[in-house]
C-alpha cells in the first residue's frame, strides 16, 4: 500500500491515562458518496475525550482515534455531495470518527463553513462546546430577553459560549467562576460574577435575587446540580451538561440533561455570530498534534479558560 494511503493520528491502544495517547500511522479514510474528506488543520479537545480515553463512554476497537470536533479544508467530495467543493474551509462535530488525525471522512450533512474571521485553531474550539451552549440556552432552557440565568463553570468551554449567547439574547447573566476569570467573563457579557471559592453560589444569588433566577445552566456537574436547584424561582428551568445525581425537582421546576447534537445548521449560526462579532472564541493553548498527552493533562486540571486544541497545519 502506498504511503499516500496512510496518515498520522493520535490513537489509544488501551484505555487509561494520558500516557496511552501515541502518534501512530494509520490508514487514511476514503469518503463515501455522501461524505467529504477533510484535511484537518486543528482538532478541539474536551472532557468527552477524557471520558472516552478512560473507557467511561462504551467499548472501543483498538487502535482508536480520539476527537469529536475539528476544522480543516475539504480535500475530496463524494459523488453525491453538492453543497461543498474541494478547497472549502469547514468545521464539524461528528462522533466516532476520530478527529486527532491528518484526515477525516464525514457525512457532508454534518459539515458547515467555518467562520471567515477565524483561523483553524480557533474554529476547532467551537463545534462541541458551541453547539451544546447554543442548544442549552435557546432550545432546552428557551431563555428569553429580560430573564435572569445563572451559569456555573462559566469560564470553561461550554460556559464561555453560553454566557455570550445568553447575553446576546438580552438576558441578565450571572456567572460563577474563580476570581481570575471574573474580568474575562464581564468582557463576554456577564452582568454579575460569583467566586465559588469564597461564596456559596446559591446564597449569593438569593442575596441579589431574593425570589431566585429564571434559569440555571450547570456546566460543572456533581452535587452542585442539586444545590443549584435552590437558586431557581418557582417554575424555573435547569439544564446541565454533565452526569448528575438523581433528584426530583419540586416547585414546578423543570430540569434535564443537555446532550449536544451534531448540527450543521447550528454551526452555521455560530459562524455567523462569530463573523458579526457577537461571539468570541478563547484558546487557553494550542498544542502540536504530537503533544496530545500534554494537552490532555492540561484539560484534566479542570481549570481551562475556554478551550484547548491540537494543531496539524
Amino acid at each position: 500500500m502506498s504511503q499516500e494511503r496512510y496518515m498520522q493520528a493520535i490513537v489509544i491502544n488501551a484505555f487509561g491515562g494520558p500516557e496511552q495517547l501515541v502518534l501512530q500511522e494509520v490508514p487514511r479514510p476514503e469518503p463515501g458518496p455522501d461524505e467529504v474528506l477533510i484535511r484537518v488543520e486543528a482538532a478541539g479537545i474536551g472532557p468527552w475525550d477524557i471520558k472516552v480515553r478512560e473507557s467511561l463512554v462504551g467499548e472501543r476497537q483498538f487502535p482508536f482515534i480520539l476527537g469529536w470536533e475539528s476544522a480543516g479544508i475539504i480535500e475530496q467530495v463524494g459523488a453525491d455531495v453538492r453543497d461543498f467543493a474541494v478547497g472549502d474551509a469547514v468545521y464539524c462535530y461528528v462522533r466516532e470518527v476520530g478527529h486527532y488525525a491528518e484526515y477525516i471522512a464525514v457525512p457532508a450533512k454534518l459539515v458547515a463553513r467555518r467562520p471567515r474571521t477565524l483561523d483553524a485553531a480557533h474554529a476547532a474550539a467551537i463545534p462541541v462546546s458551541g453547539i451544546t451552549a447554543h442548544q442549552a440556552i435557546t432550545e432546552d432552557l428557551k431563555l428569553q430577553a429580560g430573564e435572569t440565568v445563572l451559569i456555573t463553570a462559566a469560564a470553561g468551554g461550554t460556559g464561555t459560549f453560553a454566557v455570550q449567547i445568553a447575553a446576546s439574547l438580552g438576558a441578565h447573566v450571572i456567572a460563577s467562576a474563580s476570581a481570575r476569570n471574573h474580568a474575562y467573563l464581564r468582557e463576554l457579557g456577564a452582568h454579575e460574577v460569583i467566586d465559588y471559592a469564597l461564596s456559596d453560589v446559591v446564597e449569593a444569588v438569593h442575596t441579589a435575587h431574593p425570589l431566585g433566577v429564571d434559569a440555571v445552566l450547570d456546566c460543572r456537574g456533581g452535587e452542585g446540580v442539586i444545590s443549584n436547584l435552590s437558586a431557581l424561582r418557582a417554575g424555573g428551568r435547569m439544564a446541565f451538561i454533565t452526569e448528575a445525581p438523581e433528584f426530583l425537582p419540586s416547585r414546578g421546576i423543570s430540569a434535564h440533561m443537555v446532550i449536544g447534537r451534531p448540527d450543521a445548521q447550528r454551526l452555521a449560526v455560530l459562524a455567523h455570530m462569530v463573523d458579526e462579532k457577537q461571539l468570541a472564541v478563547h484558546l487557553e493553548r494550542a498544542f502540536p498534534l504530537a503533544q496530545a498527552r500534554e494537552a490532555h493533562e492540561l484539560v484534566e486540571t479542570g481549570h481551562v479558560r475556554g478551550k484547548v486544541v491540537l494543531t496539524l497545519a
